[in-house]
């Protein structure tokens, strides 16, 4: 058929306002949005926002206790452990004003939202993370080879226990909070505080150890053991934001789930086929664009409002994304 094609682009509307109800497990950044945890906008922002100065101030209360204990004991392991908790609260501290500059409207300069902030703050919380690894490898090594005696066990024994328990019940409520928003920013915060539980659990058993065998090398085992549990975390975040970064398409499933309802339409003769189905994520949100095939003679009006059923189909699968219909003549472009 030639001429103009029957319609240009729909713009992406409001998306429903479902209730909020709390999800019981944390959700990976790649993974659909649950009916059951979304809260309205608004609500995500200070939700997310609240959660990240939360873990700020968390992270400073930890650093600060374990450096005390740290230096009080001696203990290099427990010291590095006060690092990492140092560059928690700078990580968290970011993390917190990405969040309030991505849940900022879209304005002229970036007609698409902000939402890529919280992935760039996701990319560089890697690269502290990482940065402070290598600070503590580096320690780590020159504590192996120059052992100290440990001293006030139950100082830093103490420190260490109170530390888990406290990083513990933070983990749990960012993944809380970070199912029930979609934060990206948050997400990587529960990721990177989950590592440091077990990092805490370390280096409890092993100042014990070391306090019960009076073998100090322990200390710098345990400190280069931590320095590379955090690296590897560092390497994970970094992975998650530079994926998100540049443009990476939504996980499989996610697309074949909006692949499948677009083939049941065709199956029911509500639009002839459809291609160039792409996806990308940019912070919590999943950018949708399709284009579908319809008859060349059919109506403007009718060829609209499939547009608008396809679009519909599709946020009832993800309800917060942003999805583009585009509308095809038969055979436009091949499937």
């Amino acid at each position: 058929m030639s001429g103009p094609r029957p319609a240009a682009r729909l713009a992406p509307v409001p998306r429903p306002d479902p209730g909020d109800a709390p999800a019981a497990r944390a959700v990976d950044r790649g993974a659909a949005p649950s009916a059951e945890r979304r809260l309205d906008p608004a609500d995500r922002a200070r939700a997310a926002l609240r959660a990240g100065r939360i873990a700020a101030l968390t992270a400073g209360g930890l650093a600060l206790g374990k450096l005390v204990a740290g230096q009080l004991g001696q203990s290099m392991a427990v010291t590095a452990s006060a690092v990492d908790s140092l560059t928690d609260l700078f990580a968290s501290s970011a993390n917190a004003l990405a969040i309030q500059l991505a849940h900022a409207a879209p304005d002229r300069s970036h007609p698409f939202g902000h939402a890529k902030i919280e992935t760039l703050a996701t990319a560089g919380q890697g690269l502290l993370i990482g940065g402070s690894g290598v600070y503590l490898l580096i320690e780590g090594i020159r504590r192996l080879l120059s052992p100290e005696p440990l001293r006030l066990a139950a100082v830093t024994l103490g420190a260490m226990a109170a530390a888990a328990l406290i990083t513990g019940a933070l983990v749990a409520y960012l993944g809380r909070v970070a199912a029930r928003t979609g934060s990206s920013a948050i997400q990587a915060d529960a990721v990177h505080y989950r590592t440091d539980i077990a990092a805490n659990l370390a280096i409890l058993a092993g100042v014990a150890v070391t306090y019960a065998t009076g073998f100090s090398r322990i200390d710098g085992v345990l400190s280069v053991a931590v320095a590379v549990y955090i690296l590897t975390s560092a390497g994970t975040l970094l992975r998650l934001g530079v994926r998100d970064l540049i443009d990476t398409s939504a996980p499989e499933e996610r697309v074949g789930a909006i692949a499948d309802a677009l083939d049941a339409m065709r199956a029911r003769g509500e639009l002839l086929g459809h291609h160039r189905l792409r996806t990308r994520i940019a912070g919590r949100t999943l950018f949708v664009e399709v284009h579908i095939e319809l008859s060349g003679d059919l109506p403007l009006a009718r060829a609209h409002a499939t547009g608008d059923r396809a679009r519909d189909a599709i946020l009832a699968i993800e309800p917060d994304a942003e999805v583009l219909v585009h509308i095809d003549p038969e055979r436009d472009e091949p499937a």
